[in-house]
């Protein structure tokens, strides 16, 4: 008798178990089946908005291969997605990048996790545009990348590259002088105004010596570094009415208004000269920089902007022929008035 109650005691409290077992199953494949739902909800929702979005957007895996695009993409690029997917972004590449651009790019995006910047691209119709694009890595659940996404904004891109075209027409990408365009202008602009208030003006042309052998020997990146170091440099010694700017890779020049006296332009020249030569630590390499400097005055060397330039050429060339590091001022480019090494 008292084995047969426990049996139905077991057996009574097997009954009440399932159930309440059975309904906890039940509440489970609900939970996931809402979960599977909303997860599919996102997705295409994800979806539809890059679908629909005005910015041209590209998914590559962490090999760098192009396994989604979508159309802003394909009208943007011309590649329509099976002509792009399957291979690399290079596909766009412009050749208006060197290595560095692009090494620097996936140094950061590396580094931070995201790059953004103007970025010249190539359409299947061989057309280059300018595009800024921002990448983004994105991480797995061990936290390494998997993909990249690409973004290419259209958004801001027509009045920022109409700002950014003219920009660089006017100034130099490198170190934000003016460039010889804008030089140009400003220069004639001077003159005119120094021949109405009879007034002097001085002209410089600056050449940085053996510059080049800092470029064959160091690399561009450390060339450039002392270029924008140099340029501050410069700066400094300046007034904020005089102007400084790049004419070539390593040629400089410069532009004071409204001199009260020839030798004003010696002291000056001579003040470059002594920013220029103090010590220069680029990354790794404490380098020495010199100058040649070549001088011209309004109205005593010239009275246009043709005889001003031709005669600080001159000078410049003399003072780099006769042992560089100093600056000539004289009259048609001869060592007639001041010469200083």
């Amino acid at each position: 008798m008292n084995m047969l109650n426990r049996m139905t005691a077991d057996l009574t409290q097997f009954r009440i178990e399932l159930p309440a077992q059975q309904f906890e199953f039940d509440a489970l494949k609900f939970n996931l089946a809402e979960m599977r739902w909303r997860l599919n909800v996102a997705n295409s929702l994800t979806v539809s908005i890059i679908e629909s979005a005005a910015e041209s957007i590209m998914i590559t895996d962490a090999r760098n291969i192009i396994r989604s695009v979508n159309p802003a993409f394909e009208r943007s690029t011309g590649y329509s997605a099976g002509e792009a997917i399957g291979r690399t972004p290079a596909i766009l590449k412009s050749g208006r990048h060197d290595r560095d651009f692009y090494r620097n790019m996936w140094d950061t995006l590396n580094k931070v996790g995201q790059w953004q910047g103007e970025i010249w691209n190539r359409h299947k119709n061989g057309e280059i545009f300018p595009e800024w694009l921002n990448i983004s890595a994105v991480k797995d659940s061990l936290q390494a990348t998997s993909h990249y996404v690409g973004v290419f904004s259209d958004a801001h891109t027509r009045e920022y590259i109409l700002e950014r075209l003219n920009y660089l027409a006017y100034y130099d990408i490198l170190t934000g002088l003016p460039n010889r365009h804008l030089f140009l202008d400003r220069l004639n602009t001077t003159i005119s105004h120094a021949r109405r208030d009879k007034i002097m003006l001085a002209l410089m042309f600056i050449d940085l010596d053996q510059f080049k052998q800092i470029n064959d020997t160091l690399g561009h990146k450390t060339a450039d570094g002392v270029l924008i170091d140099i340029t501050e440099r410069m700066k400094s010694c300046l007034r904020d009415e005089d102007t400084l700017a790049r004419l070539t890779g390593d040629e400089f020049a410069v532009i004071l208004p409204n001199l009260a006296h020839p030798d004003a332009a010696g002291k000056v020249a001579a003040k470059l000269l002594e920013s220029c030569a103090q010590p220069l630590k680029i990354g790794a390499h404490e380098l020495r920089i010199t100058a040649s400097i070549g001088i011209a005055i309004f109205p005593g060397d010239g009275e246009n902007a043709n005889d001003l330039l031709r005669h600080a050429d001159l000078a410049m060339h003399s003072i780099k022929e006769s042992g560089r590091n100093g600056y000539l001022q004289g009259t048609h480019g001869k060592s007639s008035d001041n010469v200083s090494h």
